[in-house]
């Protein structure tokens, strides 16, 4: 779906300004200057503060051909009216040289922190806030913070669409070169993304929120870093360096919507190193829908279990393992799960292709270059090749199944011969000089022997046979057209591309064939507005690093160990999740945020211990905290501290003066910082 972008409106009783809009010259005292959404403050007025003991005849000798409009209250505060044409900045800090004048500030405008945001597709985002309330509480977190441009959020995927209106308000920029990342790939400073999974994830961390177009993210202000490391899959070379690259420039929280069943030791490294311990890495647990318990490539999900000890993982304690839960608060069937290895579930949509089910995020624009061709007009396409088998049928316009009009491309429908490769090219060229992100979109009805009979494309720059395979398909639709599309863009900024529908039939078994229909290329747009709605676990994942950053935007101080325990202890604990993650909960921002911004400590008491004086060679203390959900650690004599739990159980001690320490610790990792005590003698 293609959403354009919604126009500006004035409201009731404001105005635009002029030519020169933005200039203070000239200014009608009152109206706001410059465009009414970028204005700062109330052109003409000024609000100062006098010192005290500072009398009227003086305070109208210090304002010159200013006057006061209004007292504001405290003593010496009013607002002052300027004199027409007068700048507000230079009369500000003229002013505030008077030694009559404590301080001369501008009328300063400030927004509604407006709950829920006033984005246009807002209502969709379920797993932000549905009227279920199975969701994060977003709208509950904003009333504490919206984010902050302070906080870096690296996205290492398949690029992202910088320039997305959506988006480009919150892109991080390098602060020398001015990049919004990096493209390992091309190696390059523009990381756009043709393929679109990397725009998603990056619109449910940050798309703008409060703008009045498409979605918003967990956060509606924040810094993404694009680091692009694949197109359609991920290389461990192009991973490595954008974890390196996200670390040295800052990154607070790194997504990875990616995984494999395969360790490596390169990257578990690059997380756990020195330049990266102040970085979260939140991946997403994969789609497989398998339980990760085992140690086996079918039951194994990498970078997202590094965080696990040897032989699992690598106890990479600053990774966070995320599964996806549906719209009605289930586990989502294509969700790996295992309560060693999967810490959380956040929203990641349904198995169903119902795009309510689904997480809509922003997608990279497009324009059509080429087509549609709705395959009415004969000679638009040329039958090009009969290999292996002279009595098979050509390729040709065919009226029957189609998806617009009466007529489809078609191999022989209903009789194709086996052992044959048959083709059709289309006769003009297409032109791509200058394009970028190139595909191609084509309705496609497939009646194929699985793995042995297959249909797909191949593209070239000529029109002979030497050109290459991008993409094939095999199996049936079930008797309907499916929308598919394919890559084209190795051939971007080519002035003549042919692309060329191919059957390649080998099996013994007769079928129909294939029809295709509504053939089009697409290219990225500029600036492009675009909007998806898909799911998977790689949708999961972003909602949990769009929380992290937003835990840091309400407070900066918080180290990786208690921005990860925030997350986790926040958690909307379900029975669906019980003994599948960790956690047995699905991430809440509204509650990690209470959670990391608790700095209360709390109260160790003992109220269970063994005798003043005994011979007893055994020891039990009781204890509890004074805030609910506490954990303990105990120390004996001068011995570690050790976790524990009340009652606690000391056996074979020695005759003499024994000393007993317990302290509590919160949800939110806050050490008692007096520890309960307790002396007790052993007789002999």
């Amino acid at each position: 779906m293609r959403l354009g972008v919604i126009a500006s409106v004035l409201l009731a009783g404001l105005f635009l300004a002029g030519p020169g809009a933005g200039a203070e010259k000239g200014a009608t005292p009152g109206l706001l200057e410059g465009r009414v959404a970028d204005a700062e403050f109330v052109a003409g007025e000024l609000i100062v503060q006098f010192r005290p003991g500072v009398q009227s005849a003086a305070r109208r000798d210090a304002l010159g051909s200013a006057r006061v409009a209004d007292s504001l209250g405290a003593p010496g505060l009013t607002l002052v009216r300027l004199a027409e044409g007068s700048s507000v900045r230079a009369s500000a800090a003229a002013l505030a040289r008077d030694p009559r004048v404590a301080f001369a500030e501008p009328n300063y405008l400030r927004r509604y922190a407006q709950i829920p945001p006033n984005d246009a597709l807002y209502s969709q985002l379920w797993g932000l806030n549905q009227a279920s309330d199975f969701d994060i509480d977003a709208p509950e977190a904003w009333a504490t913070t919206t984010g902050s441009d302070q906080v870096v959020v690296g996205v290492i995927d398949s690029g992202v669409a910088y320039d997305h209106p959506d988006l480009a308000g919150n892109m991080w920029s390098h602060p020398v070169s001015g990049a919004p990342g990096r493209d390992f790939v091309e190696d390059d400073d523009t990381p756009l993304d043709y393929n679109g999974h990397g725009t998603h994830v990056a619109g449910t961390v940050g798309a703008v929120g409060n703008n009045m177009i498409g979605v918003t993210g967990v956060n509606q202000d924040v810094a993404i870093m694009a680091l692009r490391a694949g197109h359609n899959e991920l290389e461990d070379a192009d991973i490595l360096q954008a974890i390196n690259y996200a670390c040295a420039n800052g990154a607070d929280v790194v997504n990875g919507s990616f995984g494999g069943p395969d360790k490596a030791q390169a990257l578990a490294n690059a997380i756990k190193s020195v330049p990266c311990r102040n970085t979260l890495f939140v991946f997403a647990a994969g789609n497989d829908g398998v339980n990760l318990t085992n140690n086996t490539r079918a039951t194994n999900a990498y970078p997202c279990e590094y965080h696990r000890a040897p032989p699992h993982g690598f106890s990479a304690l600053n990774v966070v393992c995320v599964g996806a839960s549906t719209r009605g608060d289930l586990l989502s069937g294509f969700s790996n799960r295992g309560p060693r290895s999967v810490h959380l579930t956040a929203p990641g949509g349904n198995t169903t292709s119902a795009a309510s089910q689904q997480i809509r995020s922003t997608w990279p624009g497009y324009e059509t270059v080429w087509g549609p061709d709705d395959m009415e007009t004969a000679g638009t396409w040329d039958d090009q090749i009969n290999v292996g088998n002279p009595l098979a049928s050509s390729w040709d316009h065919r009226a029957g199944p189609a998806t617009s009009g009466t007529s489809a491309l078609s191999d022989s429908p209903g009789q194709y011969v086996n052992n044959a490769l048959t083709t059709i090219r289309n006769m003009t060229a297409i032109d791509l000089s200058g394009e970028l992100g190139c595909l191609i979109d084509y309705e496609a009805r497939i009646t194929t022997e699985p793995a042995f009979d297959w249909f797909g494309i191949f593209a070239g720059t000529t029109t002979l046979t030497e050109d290459a395979e991008i993409a094939a398909w095999t199996g049936t639709t079930e008797g309907v057209f499916v929308l598919l599309t394919s890559d084209l863009t190795e051939f971007d900024g080519e002035p003549a591309v042919y692309v060329r529908f191919f059957l390649d039939s080998d099996e013994t078994i007769r079928r129909d064939g294939a029809y295709v229909d509504d053939v089009l290329v697409k290219c990225l747009q500029a600036n492009g507005e675009d909007y998806e709605a898909i799911q998977g676990t790689s949708m999961a994942s972003p909602h949990v690093a769009g929380v992290a950053a937003l835990l840091l935007a309400a407070e900066p101080a918080l180290t990786v160990a208690k921005l990860k325990n925030a997350i986790l202890k926040g958690v909307d604990k379900k029975a669906a999740f019980a003994n599948r993650v960790s956690t047995g909960g699905r991430l809440n921002a509204d509650k990690s945020i209470d959670v990391a911004l608790d700095v209360t400590p709390p109260h160790t008491i003992i109220n269970g211990r063994p005798p003043a004086s005994t011979t007893s060679r055994r020891a039990t203390f009781r204890f509890r905290s004074t805030e609910a959900g506490s954990t303990f650690q105990c120390r004996h004599m001068n011995g570690a501290w050790m976790s524990c739990s009340s009652p606690k159980l000391y056996t074979g001690l020695a005759p003499g003066l024994h000393r007993f320490r317990v302290r509590a610790i919160d949800k939110a990792l806050n050490f008692d910082p007096t520890p309960a005590l307790d002396t007790w003698r052993i007789r002999r």
